[in-house]
């Protein structure tokens, strides 16, 4: 069962090794909004990877999903889809999806709005892979990847951004940079799914997908830019906090991208334990 705090830290440390480093670091006026978002995603996400479940069993899912996320009623979702979970930790996500929609209910309702809007966008860009990938073998235009990018990640900055000043105000961040921190957090978030992309591209490709039409060094040097507008992004929060838990990410994306320029074509890239420290230890000192 997931119904506790303690039982929610749980799960996030478990479907997320990395960006739950970011969360626990979050002031507390942020952390619960940004956990409950990042499990829904979460579920929506393994619903749509569960691979041995027809596409069509999988889009009704991604719509039940959705609807029940906007405020609709939430009927479970059959026990194949728990069956063919990558991992127990998104086994146990998706078996006790109802208490992550509860959860939404025990945040503030202006910050329970952002957390829906947000998913509704999520979720349109996932069933958009689904039904886009049953057709085409590789995405036909890079406005086709930019769009992808913007919806499954891009909104996410957007997301933290609006989040961050409905909650902290000028704690957050100076009002007048509003809007160009919203503009670095959407090239922020679309860094780090395309350094997702990058290590996967292998693995996608033995699957019918391919995200990228043009040339993968292009889509690197894309990818590091946008996370250096991230670390820009970070340094102009106002919250030491705020300001660590924004950088980490960018960090081990920049190394994981470094890693992948190196690395042999179609060798797995993950990052070791002394890299994700010493990216903690880097964040820490420059979130001073």
């Amino acid at each position: 069962m997931m119904p506790g705090m303690q039982d929610a830290q749980n799960l996030l440390r478990a479907v997320s090794r990395s960006f739950y480093l970011s969360i626990v670091w979050l002031p507390h006026e942020m952390r619960a909004a940004v956990s409950v978002a990042y499990l829904l995603a979460r579920a929506t996400d393994s619903a749509a990877d569960a691979s041995q479940v027809p596409i069509v069993r999988r889009q009704e899912a991604l719509n039940r999903m959705r609807r029940a996320i906007a405020g609709g009623e939430w009927e479970p979702l059959s026990s194949e889809f728990c069956a063919a979970a990558n991992t127990s930790a998104e086994r146990e996500l998706l078996m006790h999806f109802s208490h992550a929609l509860g959860s939404l209910k025990d945040i503030p309702p202006e910050q329970a709005e952002l957390v829906r809007w947000v998913l509704d966008i999520i979720t349109d860009g996932q069933l958009w892979d689904l039904s886009f990938f049953e057709e085409h073998n590789q995405v036909l235009s890079d406005e086709q990847t930019r769009l992808y990018l913007y919806r499954v990640a891009g909104c996410v900055g957007r997301f933290w951004t609006r989040l961050g000043f409905l909650t902290m105000g000028e704690r957050f961040a100076p009002e007048q940079q509003k809007d160009l921190l919203e503009e670095a957090g959407v090239r922020y978030g679309c860094g780090l799914q395309l350094v997702n992309i990058l290590r996967d591209q292998a693995e996608d490709a033995l699957t019918g997908r391919d995200y990228l039409c043009t040339a993968r060094e292009i889509w690197m040097d894309r990818a590091e830019r946008y996370l250096l507008d991230g670390l820009d992004y970070s340094e102009r929060l106002r919250s030491f906090r705020v300001r660590f838990a924004s950088m980490l990410p960018a960090l081990l994306g920049l190394r994981t991208l470094r890693d992948l320029r190196r690395a042999k074509p179609g060798r797995r890239v993950k990052i070791s334990h002394g890299s994700v420290y010493a990216a903690m230890l880097r964040a820490f000192i420059a979130s001073l």
